[in-house]
């Protein structure tokens, strides 16, 4: 008797120690592509409830919980970025300081966006409200689902000269509020739960009744937290909303001229932005890890009934979870039929344009951070288009200072960058060869008769490199350095601006900076066109221009760049 009775326990053990792994390699295949789209929102805040329902696919959803509250730069690096991340959040880096370091691990952008404060009278070719607010701007390297449906129904336009404008559907409203009670309604059937946790309470299950309670109990809250506060979809349609404008395509740099792109207004808001979302996924990737831990730990001391019971209930949550997932509408909803105005420039109201402004701005900042240079040599550049200046071909110099190695002092109130040029001159779709607006500028100098806005020509200087002997015989030395290539940092670089002057003769101003600082108050030397090509032969500055008609040409594309951005004024 005894015997049998070791037999029968001996057996027992055997069967469910097979059970467990094979409830192990369940855990994390099954169900897991479900669980890890649900867990990322893309049926709303319920989602992340149900996706949690079963322990089924556990590993996923902690992958999942993971990816999702890292920030997209790093998801590469540490091995959790996926298709169904980049679907749901998107990666895209902020356009500021902080960000230069980060951008070194992002490869492939495929856009920049603007996040504004929208105005509801913007689309009215009258309106002439307050501009939008800008809240941020980025370079993007993903585009989440919502908005990359919505690229695709934009045609590639030949003459790039439409823009396209997101509106909500008139029945936004009816679809909405439909989704939301919906939402709430999944929330509280989710409440099924306690089913499981009351039959393993009866049981004396104490342990797995305490994990799975408090497992529930948080992804519960959280998701009731995420649809109060209004943050489970992506919405849109109100007076005053965020929102996104878009430029997607092959973007242009200093070295390389871009492509067919797309320009879109209006494009919305992704909701799991939010610092609530993050903070959700954060606590559940450890309540999830918690959970999937400590209720192994505590199946390895449990009845083989209540073994049977646990996997019959978390099968059960896996077929609902399932069905819910094919019954739930997407996120995105209300933008799977997107209604697009396209229209062309002169049609877009004054609002429109000046949001349109703002991303050859984000362009302009975005081409700062690749610069060969680096950001640093852009930190006085402007950063917006203003049209306040007056447009002069020449600087009108005193009569006093027309003499060859005379100076005279000029006040520089700002300066339009290459980069604000050529982004300028892309958005306007004129064409231009790669390195043809790197040394392009525009200076802005108050005189009596206001600020004047003269083209001209810039680069950057800074100490020659060891000469290399080797180099020499070989006749590989550099002696003009190619544009287009790197400096040996702040402390070591310096502007000198060409202005061209009118007056009798061949002219121009001659400044250079302090400490990367041209704003302010500067003695500029007046130099004939003999002098500076004397000047620049001569190597002393080791730059890639040797003679006045490098200069002149560079002023020419900086006239080419200056009607782009006054175009982009009218």
């Amino acid at each position: 008797m005894p015997n049998g009775t070791s037999g029968t326990a001996t057996l027992a053990s055997s069967n469910f120690g097979g059970g467990l792994i094979e409830i192990a390699a369940l855990t994390a295949l099954i169900g897991s592509t479900t669980a890890e789209s649900l867990v990322l929102g893309n049926r709303g805040a319920p989602g992340l409830l149900w996706g949690t329902m079963s322990i089924f696919g556990a590993l996923s959803v902690i992958k999942a919980c993971v990816a999702a509250a890292t920030p997209g730069w790093l998801r590469e690096t540490i091995g959790v970025r996926s298709k169904e991340t980049d679907g749901a959040l998107g990666i895209a880096l902020m356009l500021n300081d902080s960000s230069l370091r980060n951008r070194r691990h992002a490869v492939g952008v495929c856009g920049v966006s603007c996040e504004i404060i929208r105005d509801s009278n913007e689309l009215s070719e009258k309106a002439q409200g307050a501009e939008a607010t800008e809240i941020a701007r980025r370079d993007v390297y993903a585009f989440d689902q919502s908005v990359s449906g919505i690229l695709d129904l934009i045609p590639d336009e030949e003459s790039q000269e439409a823009f396209h404008i997101l509106v909500p559907d008139v029945y936004y409203h009816e679809i909405a509020t439909r989704m939301f009670w919906k939402d709430w309604a999944a929330i509280l059937v989710s409440t099924v739960k306690l089913v499981e946790i009351f039959i393993l309470w009866k049981h004396n299950a104490l342990k797995l009744c305490f994990i799975g309670l408090c497992s529930w109990l948080y992804f519960f809250c959280a998701s009731v937290a995420l649809q109060a506060a209004g943050v489970s979809r992506e919405m849109s349609g109100r007076a005053v909303e965020r929102q996104f404008d878009i430029l997607a395509g092959p973007l242009p740099t200093p070295v390389k001229a871009g492509g067919q792109f797309k320009i879109l207004l209006g494009a919305p808001y992704n909701v799991r932005h939010s610092k609530l979302w993050r903070m959700a996924w954060i606590l559940g990737s450890l309540v999830s890890i918690a959970s999937v831990v400590t209720a192994y730990m505590a199946l390895s001391s449990q009845k083989p009934m209540i073994f049977a019971e646990w996997v019959g209930f978390q099968s059960l949550w896996l077929a609902l979870r399932s069905a819910y997932y094919h019954i739930a509408e997407n996120a995105d909803r209300v933008f799977q039929h997107p209604i697009l105005l396209r229209k062309e420039w002169a049609g877009l109201s004054p609002p429109l344009k000046a949001r349109v402004r703002g991303l050859v701005h984000t362009l302009s900042l975005y081409q700062m951070h690749v610069h060969p240079r680096e950001f640093y040599c852009y930190g006085e550049d402007d950063r917006t288009i203003r049209d306040v200046y007056i447009a002069r071909l020449l600087f009108p110099l005193p009569t006093q200072h027309r003499a060859d190695g005379t100076t005279t002092t000029i006040f520089i109130s700002a300066v339009l960058g290459d980069t604000l040029l050529s982004s300028a001159s892309f958005v306007q779709g004129r064409k231009f060869a790669p390195l043809d607006k790197y040394d392009t500028c525009v200076v802005i100098i108050r005189t009596h008769e206001g600020e004047i806005a003269v083209p001209a020509a810039r680069v950057v200087t800074g100490t020659p490199p060891p000469r290399n002997p080797d180099h020499v015989e070989t006749g590989f030395e550099l002696l003009l350095p190619p544009r287009g290539g790197a400096n040996r940092g702040k402390s070591d670089c310096t502007w000198w601006y060409w202005i061209p002057c009118d007056g009798d003769g061949d002219l121009w101003l001659e400044v250079h900076t302090t400490d990367l600082r041209i704003r302010g108050e500067r003695q500029a030397k007046v130099i004939s066109g003999t002098s500076l090509t004397k000047h620049l032969s001569s190597g002393e500055l080791y730059i890639s221009i040797s003679e006045l008609a490098h200069v002149e040409e560079i002023v020419a594309n900086s006239r080419r760049g200056f009607e782009a951005v006054q175009s982009l004024l009218r």
